[in-house]
């Protein structure tokens, strides 16, 4: 994990605002980057990654930071992101929604619509950008929980601001394929817990939702399994079964095809696996045939299962 250091006071004070503008893009995400000062405060960055997890620090002067339209649409990679404040006061919009946030509060926003940061004077962020495509979440989870504030003293939110600073001291010598897709599975699965105790659709009290995906969590090896095995098995119609998915963001035959999936994601990166084929590892998981388990995993990860797989031993 070797450690980017940014410091625009090792830049000559005519070339600073230009070089500050392109680091904080390359490190982060493109962004329109506007130092609300005359004479810009000096900038200070590090950026380090944990598996496929994008750890990142900041500090400056009074900035705000826009991600239009425009520059969603030029993005190759999609990222849902956590920003700890640990100074200043920000206020976060996204999504329709502001947040006000100071020292210990963070918010959740996503890439791959517009987003704005505006600071009242100097802050320092830890910020940690996640690929979309690794999480279990439907859009309209995501979308649910961006540019609310967490306080991180409490709950579920009090885990993040000594994990962020956890994740900043790992050595990265010491990280390499299991333990990193580990690391980034459990940031994964943190960020799942975030917006899973948010979102309206997961503070309902609907059982027979909860008790639906508790089946197909216990039936992912049946190639067979159906939405009206599901259904069926819960006592209640396919068409309330539909229902309540599609109030969560997804409909019984995506949300089946996800925990596959995801399964198969950290199967293949398992050393108690690496001995299973590709395909043994997919029909294991309720996936046999293995040249539309390659089409539906390569559209979902971006990768092949092969190069998932070659992550075990890197």
């Amino acid at each position: 994990m070797a450690i980017t250091s940014i410091d625009t006071a090792t830049v000559a004070a005519p070339d600073r605002l230009d070089f500050w503008r392109e680091a904080v893009c390359d490190q982060f995400v493109t962004l329109d980057v506007r130092p609300l000062e005359d004479v810009p405060s000096r900038g200070r960055a590090t950026a380090a990654h944990v598996g496929e997890t994008l750890v990142r620090r900041i500090e400056a002067g009074p900035h705000r930071f826009a991600r239009t339209q425009s520059l969603v649409r030029r993005a190759d990679e999609e990222y849902l992101q956590i920003a700890l404040a640990r100074q200043g006061s920000t206020l976060v919009a996204q999504d329709g929604r502001e947040a006000v946030i100071g020292p210990g509060d963070f918010v959740l926003y996503d890439s791959s619509r517009p987003f704005v940061f505006e600071t009242s004077g100097s802050f320092a962020y830890s910020v940690c950008l996640h690929p979309k495509r690794l999480l279990p979440l439907s859009a309209a989870e995501m979308q649910q929980v961006t540019a609310v504030r967490f306080d991180g003293r409490y709950g579920i939110a009090a885990t993040v601001p000594p994990f962020l600073s956890a994740l900043h001291r790992l050595d990265g010598d010491e990280l390499a394929g299991p333990a990193a897709a580990a690391m980034t599975q459990t940031v994964g699965d943190l960020i799942v817990a975030l917006v899973r105790s948010e979102a309206p659709a997961a503070r309902s009290t609907d059982l027979h939702l909860h008790r639906a995906q508790r089946f197909v969590e216990a039936h992912l090896g049946e190639a067979d399994l159906s939405p009206q095995d599901v259904a069926d098995a819960c006592a209640i119609s396919l068409s309330y079964l539909n229902r309540i998915f599609r109030a969560s963001g997804t409909t019984p035959v995506e949300h089946l095809r996800e925990q596959r999936l995801q399964r198969c994601w950290r199967a293949l990166v398992d050393p108690a696996a690496a001995a299973l084929p590709i395909g043994a590892v997919a029909a294991r998981h309720g996936l046999p045939d293995h040249a539309h388990f390659c089409r539906v995993f390569r559209a979902r990860f971006g990768m092949t299962p092969s190069a998932r797989r070659a992550q075990l031993g890197g």
